[in-house]
């Protein structure tokens, strides 16, 4: 997705809320009561919302699960915020120099750390 893109710079974004369609590339499950846009005004932009359980409401990026992102950079950085008391869970599957995938799912459900050379739940 991201393969052909100018990633040499210190930074490289992959999404932003802003534009007209910003998740026109993600694929969204839980429906358009459960992912909206709005104005933040702590942010001073558009940020979205997901409402319900995390295990039915998700962004996945890219829209296709087989295709790659083509990142190169080497921080990911992303900024959440988690309501008091909500679940919350983000599934990274990162793909080394010779094609292993490596999973790492962070979750508020995960009470403490379980890792293998291929996985791994955080808590």
């Amino acid at each position: 997705m991201f393969r052909n893109s100018y990633q040499g710079g210190a930074v490289f974004d992959i999404f932003s809320g802003q534009g007209k369609d910003p998740v026109a590339k993600w694929k969204l499950s839980g429906g358009p009561s459960a992912i909206h846009k709005e104005y933040n005004k702590e942010v001073k932009g558009f940020v979205y919302c997901l409402e319900g359980s995390s295990q039915t409401v998700k962004m996945q990026m890219p829209e296709n699960a087989k295709m790659s992102l083509g990142l190169i950079q080497r921080f990911l950085v992303l900024q959440v915020n988690i309501p008091r008391c909500h679940d919350f869970s983000i599934e990274l599957v990162i793909t080394d120099l010779e094609h292993l995938k490596r999973r790492l799912h962070f979750s508020t459900v995960h009470k403490k750390l379980a890792a293998t050379p291929l996985h791994a739940r955080i808590p």
